[in-house]
């Protein structure tokens, strides 16, 4: 119980964090906040195969959100089996919330980071990262250019499922 507590603070920060400030004038009526309300439950996901190819050990995310002014995109990711996510960059920021599944391994400029469940992780765009998701993980990704990754060894593949972390250099 502690632990899902724990996510939720974790994903409500981040969802507050990424909220502007509207002034009492500007607030929508009943009436408007009724017709914007976003509601998705986990039954009405659709979810996406990202090596489709690796069939049932494939990595999958479902979008969330993705707001046609800014590109803001919120998705969900999870991963069934260990993947590596081969080094790539984003024009604009990313932000990862560790939900469930273990701790999530990023390298850039031969610097490691780790994220604990319940983790969160924001990098400015233009950074050259690649990272290590564990078995049965699920994360919370908010990339501030919308769903485009700019890949810079290729996409993931099938070679990249069942892939760990190399051992840290001390």
């Amino acid at each position: 119980m502690k632990a899902v507590l724990s996510t939720f603070a974790v994903a409500a920060v981040a969802a507050a964090a990424l909220m502007v400030s509207v002034p009492a004038s500007a607030a929508p009526d009943a009436a408007s906040i009724s017709e914007a309300v976003e509601l998705i439950n986990p039954s009405q996901l659709n979810w996406v195969k990202t090596i489709p190819s690796a069939g049932k050990d494939s990595p999958e995310y479902a979008i969330l959100r993705s707001d046609p002014k800014t590109n803001l995109t919120m998705l969900m990711f999870r991963t069934p089996v260990p993947v590596h996510i081969k080094k790539h960059t984003h024009t604009l920021g990313e932000t990862h919330v560790v939900l469930v599944g273990g701790s999530h391994i990023f390298e850039s400029d031969g610097k490691r980071y780790v994220i604990e469940n319940g983790g969160f992780m924001r990098m400015p765009g233009g950074v050259v990262h690649e990272a290590w998701l564990p078995a049965g993980s699920q994360t919370l990704n908010i990339l501030e250019s919308g769903w485009v990754v700019n890949w810079l060894k290729g996409e993931p593949g099938p070679e990249d499922v069942n892939e760990y972390p190399p051992v840290s250099k001390k």
